[in-house]
């Protein structure tokens, strides 16, 4: 794979159009396997973030599809129909990005919040998760991620940290604000059976809130970031 010098001012739009010139000059062909998710940065000089939000980005468009287990593959060598070559990338915005930021922030406040829960904070959180659960069972998606915004506003909330309370908001905002996280959210975020599951991981870290337990609130929220990243990439 030769990648030509960036461009692009989106380092993960930079990477989508190169990969798709990779295919669409037959490089890599329908059913072939493309490079690690690494190896892909290491060749156009970005972080792994730029890489999955390019891959995120190809497989939204119908050109890739990531077989679990076994790698990403070429499914087609043209867009999908109606699909714009930036695929909706949002200048300045990177959905990665902000999902490893979210991996590093929301499990932090949530740990200074466990010094601050009150049964006030703890009712608050919970209002949201069955608010959660209520917009799942109706399957008002958009419902149902406010009210998941909510969850977690709810939780910095407790450490009457404003910057703090700010950076978590701002987090959350990204895949209710952004055309590209806003895409994404449709169209993976929403499957029935994910969604379940994602209720139940809130629970979890609803749970260890309640018990104070900092060891399972760490846990649950690896859970719940991993579980969100694989449902993105489709692993």
């Amino acid at each position: 794979m030769a990648f030509e010098r960036l461009e692009s001012y989106n380092k993960s739009e930079y990477v989508y159009a190169q990969i798709i010139k990779e295919i669409e000059s037959g490089h890599y062909g329908i059913g072939d396997k493309l490079p690690s998710e690494q190896d892909l940065g290491e060749l156009a000089g970005v972080s792994r973030a730029s890489v999955r939000e390019a891959l995120s980005a190809l497989r939204l468009v119908g050109m890739i599809e990531t077989r679990k287990g076994n790698g990403t593959y070429v499914k087609s060598n043209k867009l999908s129909i109606g699909a714009e070559i930036h695929a909706g990338f949002d200048h300045g915005v990177n959905t990665f990005e902000v999902l490893e930021a979210r991996k590093v922030i929301e499990p932090a406040v949530a740990r200074l919040a466990l010094e601050m829960m009150t049964d006030a904070h703890l009712e608050k959180i919970h209002n949201a998760l069955e608010l959660m659960a209520k917009d799942a069972d109706n399957k008002d998606y958009d419902s149902y991620h406010r009210a998941n915004k909510k969850f977690h506003e709810a939780i910095a909330e407790v450490t009457h940290n404003a910057s703090l309370i700010n950076y978590t908001r701002s987090l959350q905002s990204v895949f209710i604000e952004s055309d590209f996280g806003a895409e994404l959210r449709r169209k993976y975020l929403t499957e029935e059976a994910y969604v379940r599951d994602a209720i139940l991981i809130h629970q979890e870290i609803y749970n260890a809130l309640a018990v104070r337990n900092e060891k399972q609130l760490d846990e649950a929220y690896q859970r719940h970031n991993e579980g969100v990243e694989k449902q993105l990439l489709g692993r």
